[in-house]
């Protein structure tokens, strides 16, 4: 079994790393972070300084894979009038200005870049004073490249006067600055290393407000499975005994009617069992909080409500999935033996014909677990229970693209394991069943 779980291990390892391929694909080629920012500013004119930074205040300016050094300080737009620019810590090196135009028509923009005293300005064209005529009609205009060398101190002043001529359209002003990095710097100072690849280390790094995403996780799982983990247990019980009830009495008048209201149970949204219960339990019987979480003991009050709603939201689908395998088994030889040497019909049900019956329900069971440790989207919601499902859903909200990644991922590896844990409970259930 040992060399099989590694096996199993060893396969997962590639399945998680494609997920996560995939899951940054979607985020970060089909959603750039330029979208991002503009869904998360929600302005309907956001320029482009507010978009740039954005992205530099939430670690998105880097480049994908790749990073030659040259990243941004600045972004302006300029337009109708004389813009001037004052940056008063820059440091020696390399800079580059770029000047776009989305529309490019007639008209120029004169750029004049100036320096302090203590550093020296090297530009590789135009007149001495640093003054440079472009013509904003030119879709294909170079970058401006110069160097600021200092002889005294690291950090100095530099001066950016933008002079767009009469009618000229609006331009968008870029200043980058190309660091040296090394070899191992150029792929680790990259979009993809900082916000995928150290998600396979369980690093989740910091949301788009400031917050360390593993540390709200941590908080955050226990009130989770307050929830899931009674559902799961008390759910599993009611299920399979109210299944092998019905199963036992087929093809009567309680075996109809107990599946006509599993159909009506399931065709009934989770919102009418919530609005229902708070009605009912919390505002005209009193019995339990409408909402809210507490910690401790006192959070059963809180708690209770919600657990009952999500058995009974389940009972529907529950019972009639396990009364389909008791059926599939009740037509078994071994069944018509147990019955033939006078057992009582408790322990066909629940002890021969349950036991045989493992298989498909631990693939049912097994996989589902996972989910315990992610939460209820909806219930956590409404019952305004601080657990991993409200904090998902909380930043779908408030579109976090990295607390949103970072839960798709965790999900994927949940489930992964689910499946592995599948594969070794059928050996305990079944002995004819060998992992090889």
């Amino acid at each position: 079994m040992t060399a099989y779980v590694i096996r199993r291990i060893l396969y997962a390892i590639p399945i998680v790393i494609g997920v996560n391929l995939i899951t940054f694909a979607l985020f970060f080629f089909v959603n750039t972070p330029d979208d991002m920012a503009r869904a998360h500013l929600g302005a309907k004119r956001v320029t482009e300084e507010q978009i740039s930074r954005w992205k530099r205040e939430r670690g998105y300016q880097f480049p994908y894979f790749y990073n030659d050094g040259w990243s941004e300080t600045e972004v302006r737009q300029v337009s109708g009038g004389d813009v001037s620019l004052r940056l008063p810590a820059q440091r020696a090196g390399e800079y580059r200005l770029r000047i776009a135009v989305p529309s490019p028509d007639k008209g120029t923009l004169e750029v004049e870049i100036a320096t302090d005293e203590t550093a020296h300005l090297f530009l590789p064209r135009g007149p001495e004073k640093g003054r440079i005529r472009i013509d904003l009609a030119d879709r294909n205009q170079e970058a401006i490249f110069f160097r600021l060398e200092t002889t005294e101190g690291t950090y100095h002043s530099l001066d950016l006067s933008f002079r767009p001529s009469e009618g000229a359209p609006l331009a968008v002003v870029r200043l980058c600055f190309k660091e040296h990095l090394s070899f191992t710097e150029r792929f680790t100072e990259t979009i993809f290393w900082k916000k995928s690849v150290r998600l396979l280390f369980f690093r989740f790094g910091t949301s788009d407000d400031g917050r360390n995403i593993g540390e709200e996780i941590r908080k955050r799982i226990k009130p989770s499975l307050a929830v899931t983990l009674p559902i799961f247990l008390i759910g599993l019980a009611v299920n399979i005994t109210v299944a092998g009830i019905l199963a036992f009495y087929r093809g009567t008048y309680l075996d109809f009617w107990g599946v006509v209201t599993c159909v009506v149970m399931m065709s009934v949204s989770i919102l009418f069992y919530v609005i229902g219960g708070q009605w009912l339990l919390g505002k005209a019987l009193r019995l339990v909080p409408v909402s809210g979480y507490d910690t401790g003991l006192y959070a059963a009050k809180f708690v209770l409500l919600p657990v009952v709603i999500g058995i009974i939201g389940g009972i529907g689908n529950g019972v009639r999935w396990y009364r389909t395998i008791y059926l599939e088994e009740m037509g078994k030889d071994y069944v018509r033996t147990a019955r033939a040497k006078g057992l009582p019909e408790s322990v066909v049900l629940y002890k021969h014909m349950l036991k045989n019956a493992m298989i498909p329900i631990l693939t049912g069971v097994v996989v589902s677990i996972p989910f315990l440790f992610i939460g209820s989207l909806v219930l956590e919601s409404f019952f305004a229970i601080p657990g991993m499902g409200s904090f998902t859903l909380e930043a779908i909200q408030r579109q976090d693209f990295a607390i949103v990644q970072a839960m798709v991922f965790l999900g994927s590896v949940l489930y992964i394991v689910g499946l592995i844990m599948t594969d070794i409970s059928y050996t305990l259930v079944d002995p004819r069943i060998r992992l090889e």
